[in-house]
């Protein structure tokens, strides 16, 4: 069993973090086209993701990452057989 929960949290785990690279790239996109720079500070990152947050469009990217990081937080709590 230990294994297939190896390779099962691992797989989950590249969803997730595929999932939130471009969570983070839609962040930046979102910021630059706000104020039109390409590098901005955290105030701009906060503002971009409140505007993430409750944009319908982006609702299916949302529903992803918080699945994907219920179902790693759930994967990562199981313990390993002979532990």
């Amino acid at each position: 069993m230990s294994p297939v929960l190896i390779v099962a949290t691992g797989i989950v785990f590249a969803a997730w973090a595929v999932t939130a690279f471009r969570v983070l790239f839609d962040l930046r996109r979102r910021g630059q086209r706000r104020t039109g720079r390409a590098l901005n500070g955290p105030g701009t990152f906060l503002v971009a993701a409140r505007d993430w947050a409750h944009d319908p469009a982006a609702r299916r990217p949302r529903l992803w990452l918080g699945g994907l990081t219920l179902l790693l937080a759930i994967l990562a709590s199981v313990p390993l057989a002979g532990t």
